[in-house]
């Protein structure tokens, strides 16, 4: 099969699939926080919050494509407007607490007993959002649904990539990601448009993910390894290749290293000025990235059809980033983040004139839905250089500090969809100034790294950039 994917490699996939379509629930106030436009008595269909609170008694909603929460407990106008935005912050803020305690844990008591622990809380969480009788208790169920985000996010992707070939994590990038996890949640969004009830049937849907988790996944061999529990790995190998239907073969597993820490990378010089170009591409991409995912519910036409429209060609993008990276040797990390921001910044730049001047119209969506897709791009390009330009001993360390980066900014971007209530460019203008600071930084400090055998990568304290030592050829172990 395609990258030598076995039976058991294929369900490997499939986990990841599941789970970072539990994942998407960060996204999910694309449709809870949905609003459509409203008229009073009579008259024109508006978004004017002054015809909203002066003419609640004769007023109705206009073709309404979802019965949001921001509906039913009155978060369109007004001082409860901003419950919307909260709604996304505590749940990103659980993704954040998350992200650093189960990871934490997982270290110590093993990847599997605490990727069921954090789907299970997950996916009950999910389930118990549709029976929230309260707006007060609805926040603290997403909290505890973010704090389950955080801990797949980090722990079952940890799990899956420790179960993978090197060669099999194009795969997942390419045909196992989040364009396809989206358009699965826009899918049972539109097929059950009230927010109670999808939230019941994303949690049901999300079941594979945990089912396979338990009842076909050994322990990680590696975190074994790591471990020193040398029986227990071998059994773990054998249970895999019993699963995959291939001979059992022992595999030699590398020295284990010592991990610098978070201050042992502050000290070195070559790393800290790598670390400080990688955070603020991840904040970047990670602020704008939500921000403009939230605020994509506001664009004029079906609902669902511009979501589907969205999660349809990130997918397709995914796939054709990895053909094209794999074909073309001369593509580089620096032209991928580079070139995609400049596209990203000047889509939103465009946008922002056209939301000013008033014009909703196709080309809104279209620049919209290209600007959406060279963001992610930026995500990818963020991903492979935190994996290329760290070395081994700190490589871990290093990603973690950039996703804990990421976090931050996802929590500050609903403010952005926020600020859009008195000035309505604001999300797209930000995102243009941002990305503009972003790409400086990568121009003039961004290192090359593709090819790089990550072997190889070591930086020493006395240089200012580091220099990775490059393979002629492109390397087996790197991750392209």
């Amino acid at each position: 099969m395609w990258f030598d994917i076995n039976r058991f490699h294929l369900l490997v996939l499939l986990t990841w699939q599941f789970s970072i379509f539990f994942a998407s629930q960060q996204i999910f106030p694309i449709f809870s926080n949905y609003v459509p436009q409203w008229k009073c008595g009579n008259g024109e269909p508006s978004s004017d919050c002054a015809v909203y609170e002066t003419c609640k008694s004769n007023l109705t909603f206009v073709n309404v494509a979802f019965k949001s929460a921001a509906m039913e407990y009155d978060w369109i106008c007004g001082k409860s407007a901003y419950l919307k935005s909260l709604f996304s912050q505590i749940q990103f803020a659980g993704v954040l607490c998350g992200t650093f305690s189960f990871g934490a844990v997982s270290d110590v008591v093993g990847r599997k007993p605490v990727a069921v622990f954090a789907l299970s809380l997950g996916i009950l969480m999910n389930f118990v959002t549709g029976l929230a009788p309260n707006y007060q208790l609805l926040l603290g169920i997403r909290f505890f649904l973010g704090l389950s985000v955080g801990g797949t996010l980090v722990v079952v992707c940890t799990f899956v990539m420790e179960m993978l070939l090197p060669k099999q994590r194009m795969a997942l990038r390419a045909f196992f990601n989040w364009g396809v996890a989206r358009l699965m949640m826009t899918l049972i969004a539109m097929a059950l448009p009230e927010w109670r009830i999808s939230s019941i049937a994303c949690a049901i849907a999300a079941l594979p993910a945990l089912l396979i988790i338990i009842f076909v996944f050994p322990e990680s061999p590696t975190w074994l390894h790591n471990k020193g529990k040398l029986e227990q790995m071998k059994k773990s190998e054998k249970h895999i290749a019993k699963m995959a239907g291939v001979p059992y073969i022992p595999v030699e597993h590398q020295k284990i290293e010592h991990s610098k820490t978070i201050r042992e990378m502050l000290q070195t010089k070559g790393l800290m000025r790598r670390l400080f170009v990688l955070w603020s591409m991840w904040f970047v991409a990670s602020i704008c990235g939500y921000a403009t995912d939230l605020n994509s519910n506001t664009i004029s036409g079906d609902l669902f059809v511009n979501q589907i429209l969205f999660s349809i060609l990130i997918a397709v993008s995914k796939m054709v980033l990895v053909i094209f990276d794999t074909h073309v040797p001369s593509f580089r990390r620096r032209t991928l983040h580079q070139g995609a921001q400049l596209v990203v910044c000047l889509c939103f730049l465009l946008l922002t004139f056209m939301t000013f001047y008033g014009y909703t119209g196709l080309a809104f969506l279209i620049v919209n839905l290209i600007g959406t897709v060279f963001i992610e791009y930026t995500w990818d390009a963020c991903y492979l250089c935190a994996v290329e330009s760290m070395e081994t001993a700190c490589r871990a360390s290093a990603t973690g500090t950039c996703s804990l980066v990421a976090r931050i900014g996802a929590i500050l971007a609903p403010m952005l969809n926020y600020a859009n209530l008195w000035w309505p460019p604001s999300v797209y203008l930000t995102v243009v100034l941002l990305g503009t600071i972003n790409l400086i930084i990568s121009y003039f400090f961004l290192v090359e790294t593709k090819n790089v055998n990550l072997d190889n990568v070591h930086i020493d304290s006395s240089s200012e950039e580091g220099t990775p030592m490059i393979d002629e050829k492109p390397s087996q172990k790197s991750d392209q």
